[in-house]
C-alpha cells in the first residue's frame, strides 16, 4: 500500500529544505526518487536548486520526460522514468498516477490560505483512494 508522507511548513525556504533533505536522504541510500512538477518553469527551479543545494555540494540529478537510470530525476509530465519507490509531488494536484511507489511526499503548505485550500484537497483526494497517510514534523 502507498504511504503518502505530508511535511507541514509554513514559508518557502522551510518547503526547499526538506525537499533538499529528503532527495538527499534517498540518494545516499541510493534509492532512486522523482520530483513532480506542475511545469517546465517549476521542473528548471528545482532543477537550479538541486544543483546549487546543499552549499557545500549538489545533488546529482536529471530533469527529463525520458526514461533514465538515473537516483534523482524531475519530470513534469507524471511518468515515473527512472522506476521510482519514492516520489515528491512538487504540484498543487494530488499525485493519483499508476506506479509502484511505496512512498510519496508531499507539503501540507500553510503559508497562505489558498496553500492551505490545495494541500486539503490533496489530503482529501489520497484519504478518498485509500492510501496511508501520516504527517512528519519539519
Amino acid at each position: 500500500m502507498i504511504r503518502v508522507v505530508f511535511f507541514p511548513v509554513r514559508d518557502n525556504k522551510e518547503k526547499l529544505k526538506k525537499l533538499v533533505e529528503q532527495v538527499a536522504f534517498h540518494f545516499e541510500r541510493k534509492e532512486s526518487i522523482i520530483l513532480f512538477t506542475e511545469d517546465e518553469k517549476a521542473a528548471h527551479y528545482v532543477d537550479e536548486l538541486l544543483w546549487k543545494s546543499p552549499s557545500t555540494s549538489f545533488l546529482p540529478h536529471v530533469l527529463t520526460e525520458g526514461d533514465t537510470s538515473e537516483y534523482v530525476a524531475i519530470n513534469f509530465s507524471r511518468k515515473n522514468v527512472n522506476q521510482a519507490k519514492y516520489a515528491f509531488n512538487l504540484c498543487p494536484t494530488p499525485l493519483l498516477i499508476e506506479g509502484s511507489f511505496k512512498i510519496i511526499y508531499d507539503f501540507e503548505d500553510l503559508s497562505s490560505p489558498s496553500k492551505q485550500q490545495f494541500s486539503t484537497l490533496r489530503f482529501d483526494a489520497y484519504k478518498k483512494d485509500g492510501y496511508l497517510i501520516e504527517a512528519r514534523a519539519p
